[in-house]
């Protein structure tokens, strides 16, 4: 719950919870985010709502269990965010996590059997050289 007990009516309506203060948070993320990269960008009015209107229409800012981020990924969504909330060796950190789609071209290589076959020996093989303590 929250800490303050007079910021308790935001939960009296959950309707504008879920429609007003969810995406405020979202989106405030992101420019916090963006505020990090390049300080004086929205410095402007102007070019600030410009950036809330491309985020708006190009991004998608969700949290990664929620419905709505598996959507877009199945989708396509041109470019994902989310807050992960990571705990490691007791720290509790927080990692902003950034997806976009792009194309990338790589080459897919056929082996044989007989490479497989080979390669899977050799492996074999090192496995039971290295585990040796015999010698």
């Amino acid at each position: 719950r929250l800490a303050n007990a007079e910021d308790e009516w935001v939960f009296t309506d959950m309707a504008l919870l879920r429609q007003v203060v969810v995406p405020a948070v979202r989106m405030s993320l992101k420019l916090h985010q963006d505020h990090f990269l390049s300080p004086d960008e929205y410095e402007e009015s102007s070019v600030l709502f410009q950036a809330i209107r491309h985020h708006e229409q190009n991004l998608v800012i969700a949290h990664e269990a929620d419905p709505v981020w598996r959507k877009s990924v199945l989708t396509g969504a041109p470019s994902l965010l989310t807050l992960r909330h990571v705990l490691n060796e007791g720290l509790d950190e927080y990692k902003v996590i950034m997806l976009n789609k792009r194309f990338l071209s790589f080459r897919v290589v056929k082996l044989n059997r007989e490479c497989v076959r080979g390669l899977w020996a050799g492996q074999q093989q090192e496995l039971i050289f290295m585990r040796n303590r015999n010698s």
